[in-house]
């Protein structure tokens, strides 16, 4: 029995290393439930509402006067995996494991003074979910995932002149795991153990941002957020075991920069651009300790870069709309992508509304196409090869937010 559960615990760690610590570094969300999602994410550091506070504190300095605001999205995913013949792993597709996942946003800008701004911020920044199928092929990866992040971002900005911004905040981050993985039992091929993975964290971050205003009608807004380093903690639960060994790893929220630009074409019309890099590259080994034993894996991970371009345009007096579309990099490649997020590069589009409801009030609402491409995987472990792609691999993100100028 000793041997036994030593057998379980080793597959516990393969198994359930490689997918822990790569689910966390590759769903980062630009939608956190404000009007930016009709843009595709372009404009983050030029934004002039509320969620200034959160994407670029130095931006709040564009508004005259306090506002709130709340929002929140649905995102709906799409993750069907096929596998290839070069698949060793007995078990099928798994179905569509992608779950429906909620998302709310608050954002607070107040107005001290024309110069002198505050905010804070309540988001979600990192997430996701997902469900396969009982008996799949990747069940030695993932069978069920649940992961999110609560960033409380506390910010001030001042005004240093006519064309010059800066501004700077806080970030405290909670970050919960739940992981179920597959364990194989030694000398059986139909039946398999099971373990679940309960890890969470609080740790610290920062954010700086600067806003530029060469002409009246040309925004230009830099945000950086540092990187979060998360020690997480907590146990494991193996099915048909009473205890629950201690188990803990490192997860890297990556430092960003953000790049945004607007400029006004004409009374009607803005033009919003927007470059970014982040840096994945700190993701280089991933390990995980189960009551003193560890397991340690390369991952070589690349920093990943952003492009994006949208426009607004104001209808009437109360009514502007928006699209826009942004790419963003893949953080890893074929042989290193694993099923429990199955993101390649991501290509977002997105259109929305905004309409003045009553004159302090804004009502947006937004849709957005988001592409995680094929999701290609060519992965060999110990457990033997998982080879294929995601035939579906998307999500729609419906959005609605409401901004009130607090005068």
């Amino acid at each position: 029995m000793k041997h036994f559960r030593l057998s379980l615990l080793c597959g516990l760690l393969y198994a359930s290393t490689y997918s822990t610590l790569t689910f966390a570094a590759a769903f980062q969300l630009y939608e956190l439930g404000t009007p930016i999602i009709g843009t595709a994410g372009v404009g983050q550091a030029v934004t002039q509402d509320a969620s200034s506070s959160y994407f670029n504190p130095a931006s709040m300095t564009l508004l005259s006067h306090s506002q709130f605001m709340m929002g929140g999205q649905m995102t709906i995913p799409y993750f069907n995996f096929t596998k290839s013949s070069s698949t060793t792993i007995f078990g099928n597709n798994g179905g569509n494991a992608g779950d429906l996942i909620p998302g709310l946003g608050l954002y607070l800008a107040y107005s001290y003074s024309p110069k002198l701004k505050m905010g804070v911020s309540l988001t979600t920044p990192f997430g996701g979910e997902m469900t396969y199928a009982d008996g799949w092929v990747g069940r030695f990866y993932v069978q069920q995932v649940t992961f999110y992040t609560i960033n409380l971002n506390p910010s001030i900005a001042w005004q240093l002149s006519n064309w010059a911004s800066l501004g700077a905040g806080l970030s405290i981050e909670y970050i919960n795991l739940q992981e179920t993985v597959a364990i194989p039992i030694p000398g059986i091929t139909l039946v398999n153990g099971q373990a679940k993975v309960s890890l969470a964290n609080v740790a610290p971050g920062f954010n700086l941002g600067a806003l530029f205003t060469p002409y009246k009608t040309t925004h230009i807004g830099i945000a950086f957020r540092s990187q979060i380093v998360h020690h997480l903690s907590g146990s494991t639960t193996i099915l048909g075991f009473a205890a629950n060994p201690p188990t803990s790893t490192k997860l890297v929220d990556p430092a960003e920069v953000i790049v945004s630009a607007s400029q006004g074409i004409s009374n009607q019309f803005k033009l919003l651009g927007e470059i970014g890099w982040a840096n994945w590259s700190t993701m280089r080994d991933s390990i995980l300790v189960v009551k003193g034993f560890s397991a340690t894996i390369p991952q070589n991970w690349n920093s990943t870069y952003r492009i994006g371009l949208g426009g607004q345009y104001q209808a009437t007096c109360n009514l502007m709309l928006q699209l826009g579309a942004s790419y963003d990099s893949s953080p890893t490649t074929n042989s290193k992508r694993l099923p429990d997020l199955p993101m390649d590069k991501q290509v977002r589009i997105g259109a929305g509304v905004l309409y003045h409801l009553i004159k302090p009030v804004t009502l947006a609402a937004s849709y957005e196409y988001l592409n995680f491409g094929r999701g290609q995987i060519n992965n060999v472990s110990s457990n033997g090869t998982l080879s294929g792609y995601y035939k579906r691999n998307y999500a729609d993100v419906v959005q609605i937010s409401l901004n009130v100028d607090l005068t």
